[in-house]
C-alpha cells in the first residue's frame, strides 16, 4: 500500500501534491486544537504537532519552488505516514482519498 501511495503522490502535478499537503496541514490543525482541548498540558503532543506542520509547509514550499530539486516526494510520503499512521487506518485513507481525488 505504502508504495502505491508513494507513486500516486509522487504521479501528481505540483498544484496536486500542494493541495494534498495543505489538506494535510488542515487536518492537522483541526487534531491539535482538539487534543489542546482534551489536555492542554501535554507539551509533547503539542510540539509533535508543530513539528509535523513545519515539516509539512517546507513540503509545501519545496513542491511549489521550481528551482527545488524532483525526487523528495519518496521522503514525504514517509514522514507523512510516520506522523499519521498511530493515528489509526482513518487518517491513512484520508490521504489516500485525497491523493486520488488530485489523479
Amino acid at each position: 500500500m505504502n508504495s502505491d501511495l508513494h507513486a500516486s503522490f509522487a504521479a501528481l502535478g505540483p498544484t496536486g501534491k500542494a493541495r494534498v499537503l495543505a489538506r494535510l496541514i488542515h487536518m492537522e490543525t483541526i487534531l491539535v486544537r482538539d487534543a489542546h482541548i482534551l489536555d492542554p498540558h501535554d507539551s509533547e503532543s503539542l510540539y509533535a504537532s508543530s513539528e509535523f506542520m513545519h515539516r509539512l509547509s517546507g513540503f509545501l514550499l519545496a513542491i511549489l519552488n521550481p528551482d527545488s530539486p524532483e525526487g523528495r516526494e519518496r521522503g514525504m510520503i514517509d514522514t507523512v505516514l510516520r506522523s499519521i499512521q498511530p493515528r489509526g487506518v482513518y487518517y491513512v485513507d484520508k490521504l489516500t482519498d485525497w491523493i486520488k481525488a488530485e489523479a
